[in-house]
């Protein structure tokens, strides 16, 4: 037997995926009958993976954001921790959309990746990251930084180096290894056809060219420094980008920001069309439309770790409220059990004192004993998928039991405490708060309207090139007013003369008497420390707000932050180190301390998550003030603002459109197919 077992060993080559198993198996025997096959012996239970060249997996990721101690000031130096030992796993053909909490480190996340930061990242992987602010530049054009980026993605010398190496180590015994080299070669032809085929100027031109024209990027605008564009231009010249090179993984972060519904339209078709090769696309977006339209997959990043959900935004969102739900049953059901069982405890207890039988007595001390072992290690009886939990599968210690509470703890503790302790522990975690709470406002204008604008106009330069002209409108309380239209036709400087930061060149600009109005333009989060702090200071959000409103009291203060969301330790930290949203909420909050009785918003939504947009709309919809808004947020718009009260801002001209957004949108996907 010995002998056979050996040969059998031998025959198994060390790259076989069970070779390990079979040689576990033969040192446990002893020599003696080999027990072979189930679960972990090379039976079904070995996941055995196989090379695949457009496949990314990594395990153990791990991710901290470090902090700069003379940024943001005593005590909150080190590093946060964004990922612990996670699993990162990308698929081609997929679109996975990556939905989390501002703050988390979704962008953090993103740039790491691009940037080849992720320890165990295969380097062949060629990949564009689309970050949520593009910056403009003074020396580069949009065909500039088209021509500039291909020269940088072309050099393929490296990519293919690398793979030639995977090609040689490939054993030539394996089962798949005729597909294997095949994948391969195949993936080396491609880079060397591609590298070849684009090496005249003309043609790198012409691609350069299209891929402008395609995202709506205006042939007057290629040879403009990107510095004078809009960012929704800028935005629109990174996706150009994506769609000229067709990398191997695509990152989006946030890519709808400051655009039209045209170019998101486009933005649709690029994405459908990576999503037929082998292309892999990573989403952070506040759209749900988008998300529930595009995404195969989500993954859920929270608690440090990486959630991976099949499906859509509205599939994650339907799984998620099942699970909690289900911990919330088995808690409540934990707890009954658990109060039952320390009521039996107890009457034991109760009934030892009172006999004076040492037998008996001893009989039941015994009893109690066992019991309260049973206690302790009772706990959630099944996992996160439904199943029951097991010794193999799960551990012998079960969640919510006070086992599974650290020892040094359990020592400092009483047996009650412990059982409130693990109370605590199996409830569902709560997420931090992502509420957008507005005060009520007074009404003294009945029916007198608040903003009148009569054949007003206005344009940077001659009178003969205005951004709009003879435009009319009257808002009146209570008013939910949306604008809407395609960039740079002056939806944001026609809120800005709303909101009396410019003045009309022409025209009759009326406002009532003593109305507050209170404006979140589309830049308030990015220009924020630029606009309020003084460079090298410490400014906390709380600092912040009690030097702005010095007749405020910090509990005000504390608590206008905490109706937008900023916990206390939010309010406490250094400006320079909120997210993006983070720095939203703080401006919201800022504006409302000014109690205003109308609110002009222009894109609030960019630097939000989706839950946060959810929450904002729920707010929004409670407050008894008016409101004026643009977005590219559909369902932003088409949940806060009235469908009899939605504008176009077209060829210098604002006109009503019946049926708001949602009919809006169908003229745009006609036109875009007229195109």
């Amino acid at each position: 037997m010995d002998d056979v077992s050996e040969a059998q060993h031998l025959s198994l080559d060390a790259s076989n995926c069970y070779s390990s198993a079979w040689a576990n198996a033969v040192a446990t025997a002893g020599g003696e009958y080999v027990s072979w096959g189930g679960r972990g012996k090379g039976g079904r239970g070995v996941n055995r993976r196989t090379f695949q060249p457009h496949d990314i997996i990594v395990d153990s990721v791990s991710l901290e954001f470090a902090n700069d101690t003379s940024v943001t000031g005593a005590g909150r130096g080190g590093s946060t921790t964004l990922l612990e030992e996670a699993y990162l796993k990308l698929l081609p053909s997929k679109v996975y959309a990556l939905v989390g909490r501002n703050g988390v480190g979704k962008s953090v996340f993103l740039k790491r990746i691009a940037a080849q930061k992720i320890p165990g990242l295969s380097p062949h992987i060629k990949s564009y990251l689309v970050p949520q602010e593009v910056f403009g530049h003074e020396d580069l054009s949009p065909m500039n930084i088209l021509l500039n980026h291909h020269e940088q993605m072309k050099d393929l010398s490296l990519v293919i180096a690398h793979l030639e190496k995977e090609l040689d180590l490939l054993d030539e015994t394996a089962e798949d290894y005729a597909e294997r080299v095949e994948e391969i070669c195949n993936r080396i032809s491609e880079l060397e056809d591609g590298s070849a085929n684009e090496n005249s100027e003309s043609e790198r031109t012409r691609k350069a060219r299209e891929a402008l024209l395609f995202f709506g990027v205006d042939e007057s605008s290629f040879d403009i420094p990107t510095i004078k564009l809009s960012g929704g231009v800028r935005k629109k010249i990174a996706l150009a980008c994506v769609l000229m090179e067709m990398p191997q993984l695509i990152l989006l972060d946030e890519p709808t920001n400051h655009m039209d519904f045209f170019s998101i339209c486009r933005l649709r078709q690029l994405i459908t069309t990576c999503s037929d090769t082998k292309t892999t696309i990573v989403l952070v977006s506040h759209d749900v439309d988008l998300l529930n339209d595009v995404a195969t997959d989500v993954i859920h990043f929270h608690d440090h770790k990486l959630d991976y959900y099949s499906g859509n935004y509205d599939e994650y969102k339907r799984v998620r409220r099942e699970r909690v739900t289900c911990q919330l049953k088995q808690a409540k059901t934990l707890e009954t059990q658990r109060s039952a069982m320390a009521e039996s405890i107890d009457n034991m207890k109760k009934k030892a004192t009172s006999t004076d039988n040492r037998s008996a007595k001893k009989k039941i001390n015994k009893a109690i004993a066992s019991k309260t072992k049973k206690l302790e290690r009772h706990g959630i009886e099944k996992n996160e998928k439904g199943h029951r939990r097991t010794l193999q599968n799960d551990g012998g210690i079960r969640i919510g039991s006070i086992n599974a509470i650290d020892a040094s703890t359990r020592n400092q503790l009483t047996h009650k405490q412990l059982l409130k302790r693990a109370e605590v522990d199996i409830s569902p975690i709560p997420d931090k708060a992502v509420q957008f709470d507005f005060r009520d406002t007074s009404s003294t204008w009945c029916d007198e309207p608040l903003v009148s604008l009569l054949d007003v106009g206005f344009g940077y330069g001659a009178d003969d090139n205005l951004l709009f002209d003879c435009v009319e409108i009257s808002i009146r309380e209570k008013s939910r007013v949306t604008i809407i239209g395609e960039n740079a036709t002056g939806k944001s400087t026609l809120l800005s003369l709303i909101a009396g930061i410019i003045t009309p060149l022409h025209g009759t600009f009326h406002r009532a008497n003593g109305l507050n109005i209170g404006y979140f333009h589309q830049h308030s989060a990015d220009n924020f420390i630029s606009e309020n702090i003084v460079s090298d200071s410490i400014v906390t959000a709380l600092s912040f707000l009690q030097k702005k409103f010095p007749s405020k009291t910090e509990q005000d203060i504390r608590g206008e932050l905490t109706r937008f969301g900023l916990s206390p330790k939010q309010a406490g930290t250094n400006v320079r180190f909120l997210s993006g949203g983070e720095r939203t909420r703080l401006s919201m909050a800022t504006m409302m301390l000014e109690d205003p009785q109308l609110l002009i918003i222009d894109e609030i939504s960019n630097h939000l998550d989706s839950e946060s947009v959810e929450a904002l709309i729920y707010g929004l919809n409670k407050w008894n003030g008016t409101i004026i808004m643009t977005s590219h947020d559909t369902n932003l718009l088409r949940s806060v603002g009235d469908p009899n009260e939605c504008y176009v801002l077209f060829d210098g001209m604002l006109r009503r459109i019946e049926g708001g957004i949602d009919r809006y949108l169908q003229i745009a996907f006609t036109t875009l197919k007229q195109r």
